[in-house]
């Protein structure tokens, strides 16, 4: 969404007029969860600082946009279990319109995964909200020559269409990008229901898909500074907008903004990152313990290879609740999994994963997320330590199982 400056503008603008690729199912391959957000805070409280800072700036990003992007409650806020992204008709810092920006630089970062988002559309021309990712680092020079992945781009007046869009190339304006728009069947609106949009980002090729149906696969590409697959061989972050489009927006049309379709809201259930599982073998827990919070006598069944058998809270899940494994020694290590099978409820409702040479001195999480199953496993960069910390976020009604926790390297 980046810089669509004047030609590349009106060239993007066609891509909405391309047809849908074939529907194919999505691929079978084992995606592992390692970062999520699922917006199950508080109804009007703010989106969760540890994952996501709010841009607070106007000015047309490059595109005569006339939107401010705020920070505050009034443009994004978690709802029912929703994030909400809501533009406003008002006057604000020099600009006619009010909507947020929410980005994970720095606090979500990856190199290659899959990247998932369940979402609700606003309408009404000129809105356009895009979920899309930038490289963190910039390391082969500014716009296009790091990349940009657009994972999901609607215009508001076209409710049944959606652009997936990779840039990249020489700087403007001799930039290029590749992409396909995706359409819904004959009288359905990406306004009327949730629909899941996702890419999923590999050395040599990136892949979009509405509702699990693959509609776009690139594999070419180029930067001027370095090889292929270059410049998606780096870090990126995510970035959530709603973006209101004014007469000099080719991707909206270049027409003024419907005022009597505001307030318009974005509506995002949940944000999931997956890296694929790792071909990996369980460390040897012999002379393994484990300590507890909540203090009881069964940490040991965490470790005992007994699926029948299981540490529990006792209590309801409280966030701070924890477990903390010795491994008896030093070990190199890049996957986990704890095991809550037994009883559908008994899993982690959110989750911090902390390492440490000594026990004492553990550092920032290396890895956090939300349980959606009773087994979680989670992939991070390998790690040397001798002491796992794996803290309880989240809330609920029933008591944390754990029945058995492996590492893997």
């Amino acid at each position: 969404m980046k810089k669509h400056f004047s030609s590349t503008l009106l060239l993007l603008l066609g891509l909405s007029l391309l047809p849908a690729y074939s529907a194919l199912s999505a691929p079978t391959d084992n995606w592992q969860l390692v970062w999520s957000d699922e917006f199950n805070g508080t109804n009007g409280s703010a989106p969760d600082s540890t994952k996501w800072s709010l841009i607070d700036q106007g000015g047309g990003f490059g595109n005569s946009e006339l939107e401010y992007y705020t920070s505050r409650r009034d443009n994004s806020y978690q709802e029912n279990g929703s994030l909400v992204i809501a533009a406003k008709k008002e006057n604000y810092s020099g600009q006619s319109y009010t909507s947020a920006k929410l980005i994970s630089k720095n606090k979500g970062d990856w190199k290659y995964g899959r990247f998932e988002i369940r979402a609700k559309l606003p309408q009404g021309r000129g809105m356009w909200p895009a979920i899309w990712m930038l490289s963190t680092d910039a390391v082969y020079g500014g716009w296009p020559k790091s990349g940009e992945i657009d994972m999901m781009e609607n215009r508001g007046d076209q409710m049944d269409k959606v652009s997936g869009t990779i840039h990249y190339g020489n700087d403007w304006p001799n930039n290029t990008y590749s992409g396909a728009s995706y359409l819904l069947p004959s009288g359905q609106s990406f306004a009327d229901a949730y629909h899941t949009f996702a890419v999923e980002w590999e050395e040599g090729a990136i892949r979009w898909y509405v509702d699990d149906v693959l509609y776009s696969t690139k594999t070419n590409w180029f930067t001027p500074s370095a090889p292929y697959p270059a410049p998606f061989d780096q870090k990126f972050y995510l970035m959530l907008n709603l973006a209101i489009g004014g007469p000099n927006t080719p991707f909206t049309g270049k027409t003024s903004p419907d005022d009597s379709a505001l307030p318009q809201k974005f509506y995002i259930d949940y944000v999931r990152a997956y890296t694929k599982a790792a071909s990996s073998t369980a460390l040897d827990r012999t002379g393994w313990t484990a300590t507890t919070s909540p203090v009881n006598s069964t940490p040991a069944n965490m470790l005992d290879g007994n699926t029948n058998s299981r540490w529990t809270t006792g209590t309801d899940m409280v966030p701070g609740q924890y477990f903390i494994v010795d491994m008896n020694a030093s070990k190199t290590f890049n996957k986990l999994t704890i095991d809550c099978t037994g009883n559908n409820n008994d899993y982690a409702r959110g989750y911090q994963v902390f390492v440490s040479s000594d026990g004492t001195n553990w550092g920032s999480a290396i890895a956090s997320g939300t349980g959606t199953a009773p087994l979680i496993t989670v992939n991070f960069a390998s790690k040397t330590a001798r002491y796992i910390k794996v803290v309880q976020t989240g809330t609920g009604t029933n008591w944390w199982s754990v029945r058995e926790f492996n590492v893997y390297n």
